[in-house]
């Protein structure tokens, strides 16, 4: 306690009398008024604060303490008289005993050092494995554009402190992303175009705030802040979507596409239209994972990998699929289903090639744990360079794929591989196939009544058959053909029937 006090006057209860100010002549003016005076001597019956101090200043007290969490000496002003400041000093003293830390919030925070913290939070939490890092990457660069918006020097003028931030604040800059151009990919020469939504950027501004405001987790926000993005806002100008109408990517279009599509493209595309895959699921996919005529797509943690919707699946596989599915390799069925084209057409042999998947999950750990400080984005980065190694394709690879045959065919430029997925839950809808079975086929939540816990989905095969027998057939009838042509092994090709399996 003395160091603490080691530059301030001690007196039991307020001094009658200062003493003679010296020094500057600022000290000698102002001194005595600003100088803390420790009491020490309290009214009988009132027990002094143990771990919290009081000091009189001019005409308000001021409660100084050692704050374990923030590793500093902190203060707090209290108006009023003894009594206050007394209070005030035991609830401090219940707060460090309870929880170990006075809970006081910081002063001025500036939005800059707002962001960072959040952002060092998002890093730490996908470490922990609750969020992907490609999330943090996400709310970064959604972040720079709130950066950009408060730097702004008459912005920062009036509201040079994230603390400050009101609905006002919120409402302009709401107006600054509607007036935002940027470049649609990202580049800095291409032209820049007005953003086509800015929910996303509010959604993770408000996300931070509200991070900010929790005194379990940000703790930056003074008590009784207002976050002003609480809620979402629906503008003027929103309109629901009208399911009414065919999708962009028809049933027609993509019996085309599939025509179009050549040797190497046509097993992948194949399962994107017949299963509704993401482009991602086909880059995990395993020799392994093709077993009894069933496809299975999973995830798997031993290399990195969860699906977007965090579940396995299995998808039954129809005859005209199963001969695309037959992997040619020197030792038997074994490593990723799907290569990148260099690879496929023996233009490049990447050293891992054929490397089975326990045997991949067991280099992926042996490299982990040659860093004792790995991250998750670490690990992400080392995933895709095993990945690469085993001649594996990636997003962008089939991205590209897609657009080649799709500027062939002249297609809008509204026309894109998700639309793939529209289709396929379009067609699984209008044959008629349970809602049940579309969540899971589709990969999505089943939901988390007691009735899901309760019902099994014993006749997917069945299902998904008569769906693809009703509503499929122009896609069955372009794959077989276009498998032909190309000269994959021979299916026999005939209408589909559950008695085929």
């Amino acid at each position: 306690m003395g160091k603490h006090a080691s530059n301030k006057t001690e007196i039991p209860g307020r001094p009658a009398e200062r003493p003679e100010p010296s020094g500057s002549p600022w000290v000698q003016r102002y001194g005595d008024k600003h100088r803390l005076h420790r009491i020490t001597d309290f009214p009988a019956g009132i027990m002094p604060p143990k771990r919290v101090r009081v000091y009189a200043r001019g005409s308000h007290y001021i409660v100084q303490w050692w704050d374990k969490a923030a590793k500093k000496t902190l203060s707090d002003r209290v108006d009023g008289d003894l009594v206050n400041a007394i209070v005030r000093a035991r609830e401090i003293e219940e707060r460090i005993r309870h929880f170990g830390s006075s809970a006081k919030k910081h002063g001025r925070v500036p939005h800059r050092e707002l962001v960072e913290q959040f952002v060092t939070n998002l890093n730490r939490r996908a470490d922990a494995g609750q969020i992907d890092p490609k999330t943090v990457v996400r709310y970064r660069s959604a972040l720079t554009h709130y950066l950009s918006f408060s730097e702004q020097a008459s912005v920062e003028a009036k509201y040079a402190s994230a603390t400050n931030v009101n609905r006002q604040f919120a409402l302009e800059l709401a107006a600054f992303l509607g007036n935002l151009k940027i470049a649609p990919n990202g580049h800095p020469h291409s032209q820049k175009r007005r953003m086509t939504s800015t929910r996303y950027v509010e959604n993770v501004v408000r996300s931070m705030f509200h991070w900010a405001a929790d005194p379990q987790r940000g703790g930056l926000m003074p008590d009784g802040f207002y976050n002003p993005f609480a809620g979402r806002n629906r503008k003027s100008h929103d309109v629901a979507p009208d399911p009414f109408g065919e999708p962009d990517v028809t049933l027609k279009m993509a019996a085309e596409f599939i025509l179009a599509c050549d040797r190497f493209q046509l097993p992948l595309f194949a399962l994107i239209a017949f299963y509704g895959l993401r482009p991602s699921e086909l880059c995990f996919l395993f020799c392994e994972n093709v077993v009894d005529n069933w496809l299975r797509v999973v995830c798997d943690p031993a290399l990195g990998y969860v699906t977007k919707g965090r579940r396995d699946k299995r998808l039954p596989l129809i005859d005209e699929l199963s001969a695309l599915l037959h992997p040619v390799a020197p030792n038997g069925p074994q490593g990723l289903l799907f290569v990148r084209r260099r690879v496929a057409e023996q233009r490049e042999s990447p050293p891992l090639l054929r490397t089975s998947q326990g045997a991949l999950r067991q280099i992926f750990s042996e490299r982990c744990s040659l860093r004792h400080d790995l991250t998750a984005a670490d690990r992400g980065r080392i995933r895709d360079q095993l990945l690469k190694q085993s001649g594996g394709l990636n997003y962008d690879h089939v991205e590209h794929e897609f657009r080649c045959v799709a500027q062939q065919l002249n297609w809008p430029a509204s026309a894109t591989i998700k639309d793939f997925r529209h289709l396929f839950s379009t067609l699984l809808q209008n044959a008629g196939m349970p809602e049940f079975y579309r969540r899971y086929l589709m990969g999505h939540s089943l939901g988390t009544a007691a009735i899901v816990t309760y019902s099994h989905l014993n006749e997917l095969r069945q299902r998904y058959e008569e769906a693809v027998e009703r509503a499929f057939q122009p896609l069955v009838d372009a794959v077989a053909r276009r498998s032909r042509e190309l000269g994959f092994p021979d299916c026999d090709h005939r209408p589909m029937t559950t008695e085929n399996h």
